[in-house]
């Protein structure tokens, strides 16, 4: 199973969760409902666990164009398994793949770059953390920072840019109304923090030192360290109302993580240090009446990473990547809400630069590749309701990139037909991206990638139980591709063109890729039939092949799965104030190449399974305990093969065990507000 490289971010999100069950009485937990914006309660009865702290504002109707909930923070973080990880949690729902030994999000058999997280509405460039090879990345940001979590698999917005598979966009909590401190230790790391609340906003912090040391003493890696994965972080909110309409949010957070490990059959020294910023700045305001509504925002990303051993004894690499994103919208509504029409601008400018030293044995001369990605885009959706039944969507959004100086317009059109709890959506877009960054700094003529998606839904709602079944169509075209044929290492002609070729290998790239990706979601969820217990079932099945990068045709990537199904059970026990969760992930094999037969990725490994548990005990208002186990089973799970040898994660399986404490009389420590 995968590693958990910050584990103890789970407890620092599952503290947020439980701190809200910390009051021994309540065996329900229902919803109020309010118009256009609910506001979930979660209160209590006689004898049960309850969750009454924090009051979390999500939106409430059917969850429509690939958006498979509105899923809260609490949801997510006491999924079995999960960890208190956002993107590991998110493996759970319909159209993601099962990815033990690197913990990103792939969306419908698209890679992991091909999904973009956005926090209120702007890029996050680097939202994993820094791992080793086989070691699962996780989220930087805690699930509990946000007030909802919407992953729109297909089809997504045509306001979030630059994603060909799905986009994850996440809000922050607009305010905080108590005061509060805590601290916490596990076998992993500590931390503490608090919220400070003051007229009009609320200001917050939050630190978190790890170190695995311990850890890898008690349950040792199947790799030996001379320095365990080690990683602190500093964050902050502030949150104002400048006035009664307008809302100004700022978050900051810097982490720097560091390992030694020894890598491959030689022990080759592998030394990554890493240091991550991101600043996200954003003002909203709405009229009186609501019928208007702006944001304006800008975001900042660093993010600076050397590997010392990258492929070789004694060689170096290192990363600088940036990144501004800047973002107007304006939204206006007309006769109830039923007309709308959304305005918006928003520019990238990204720069990356690599530098690779070779060992000294080799004395090569030094490589350096430098780009500056830019996008400018604008956007434009006009929403109405011609029927009282009919809701329908029309957008369209221009862009021009560089360094490939390319135009391009992407329109899209989601129609949603109501009929009492069934709903009916499709949905038809045009999506690009910019190419790999590595891939434009060494050759900057490459243009967007592109990608049509056709998806059409059917969903069923009835109070907090969902179903919901939807078909998909992913259309790539214009990918980046490798022709070998041109390779400089072929035999070389006399034409102009290989001539060419031999004097610039890059030349053998282009556009010329293409493929599809298509297959059914299913999905259920039901909080409330059965008494304290909660339980939802997910299942994809994905058919894709694709050629681009270096594969010689159309091919099913190594990264993607046919089958996936995961089932997610809880179970809250009143009397002895615990909290069970339990999950059962299962995935077909990847393929991978075999040389020893004919063809191309011909070959499959064995089936993915994994059996995760996790126990939340109460003692008392004050004291949180929580330990989790995946992969109970203690299976080896295979994640492709590579010169023979299967692809593995680092550990089989992760225990964890941590106790939170509130400092204070007035509230149980939170980091959500944080």
């Amino acid at each position: 199973m995968q590693t958990v490289n910050h584990p103890f971010s789970l407890l620092m999100a599952l503290f947020s969760c439980v701190a809200l069950l910390c009051y021994p009485c309540a065996p329900a937990i229902h919803a109020q409902q309010v118009t256009r914006v609910d506001t979930i309660r979660l209160t209590l009865f006689t004898d049960s666990v309850g969750l009454d702290e924090v009051t979390v504002r999500t939106r409430k109707k059917p969850a429509a164009n690939s958006r498979f909930s509105d899923m809260l923070p609490v949801e997510l973080v006491t999924i079995g398994g999960a960890n208190g990880d956002l993107y590991k949690a998110l493996q759970t729902l319909p159209g993601s793949q099962m990815q033990g030994e690197n913990g990103r999000l792939l969306v419908r058999g698209g890679s992991s770059e091909e999904t973009q997280t956005f926090m209120d509405g702007l890029h996050v460039l680097n939202p994993y953390t820094a791992t080793s090879e086989g070691q699962a990345a996780r989220s930087r940001y805690s699930t509990f920072m946000f007030s909802g979590i919407n992953l729109a698999s297909g089809g997504a917005p045509i306001e979030y840019g630059n994603a060909l598979s799905a986009v994850l966009p996440l809000e922050t909590k607009d305010q905080s109304t108590v005061d509060k401190t805590g601290v916490n230790a596990s076998i992993v790391g500590v931390g503490g923090g608090g919220t400070r609340t003051f007229q009009g906003g609320s200001a917050s912090v939050d630190l978190t030192y790890q170190n695995l040391k311990l850890y890898n003493q008690l349950f040792p890696d199947r790799k030996p360290y001379d320095k365990p994965y080690t990683m602190a972080s500093a964050a902050t909110q502030l949150r104002y109302a400048v006035r009664p309409y307008t809302l100004f949010k700022l978050y900051a957070q810097y982490d720097r993580s560091d390992l030694i490990s020894r890598e491959g059959e030689a022990l080759r020294r592998f030394d990554l240090n890493e240091d991550n910023l991101y600043l996200n700045a954003t003002m909203r305001h709405e009229s009186p009446a609501k019928a208007w509504k702006q944001f304006a925002g800008v975001a900042f990303s660093w993010h600076r990473q050397g590997i010392g051993g990258v492929s070789q004894l004694d060689d170096h690499w290192t990363l600088y990547e940036q990144e501004w994103h800047l973002k107007v919208r304006s939204e206006r509504s007309w006769a109830d809400g039923r007309l709308g029409l959304q305005a918006g601008a928003e520019g990238y400018l990204s720069r990356y630069a690599t530098d690779y030293q070779w060992a000294a044995v080799n004395s090569g001369d030094p490589i350096y590749r430098r780009q500056h990605p830019r996008i400018a885009a604008s956007f434009l959706t006009f929403k109405a309701f011609p029927l009282l039944w009919l809701k329908t969507e029309f957008s369209l959004r221009g862009e021009y990139a560089h360094p490939c100086a390319e135009w391009n317009l992407s329109p899209r059109i989601a129609l949603n037909a109501y009929a009492g709890p069934v709903m009916l959506s499709a949905v038809v877009g045009h999506y690009t991206q910019l190419p790999l960054a590595e891939r434009l700094a060494e050759v900057s003529r490459l243009g967007m990638e592109h990608c049509t998606h056709y998806n059409l839904g059917l969903q069923y709602k009835v109070g907090r139980r969902f179903a919901k079944l939807e078909i998909y169509d992913k259309q790539y075209s214009h990918l980046a591709w490798y022709d070998q044929a041109l390779d400089r290492n072929e035999q070389v002609g006399a034409s102009v063109w290989n001539r060419a070729i031999a004097a610039d290998p890059s030349a053998a790239w282009g556009n010329a890729g293409y493929g599809y990706s298509r297959g059914l979601d299913l999905f259920f969820s039901d909080p409330e039939s059965l008494r304290h217990l909660e339980y939802q079932i997910a299942y994809t099945y994905n058919l894709g092949r694709r050629k681009a990068g270096s594969d010689p045709v159309p091919t099913t990537p190594q990264y993607a799965t046919r089958h996936n199904a995961s089932v997610v059970l809880k179970y809250i026990i009143p009397a002895w104030h615990l909290i069970l969760g339990m999950t059962n992930s299962m995935a077909s094999g990847r393929p991978y190449h075999d040389e020893t037969l004919p063809g191309w990725m011909n070959s499959e490994c064995k089936p993915y399974h994994s059996l995760d548990l996790a126990l939340t005990y109460l003692p008392t208002k004050r004291i949180i305990i929580h330990c989790s186990v995946t992969n109970v089973l203690n299976r080896t799970n295979e994640f492709g093969r590579e010169q023979g040898k299967p692809v593995l994660a680092s550990r089989n399986s992760f225990i964890y065990f941590g106790v939170f404490l509130t400092l204070g009389k007035k509230a149980a420590y939170d980091v959500s507000n944080f």
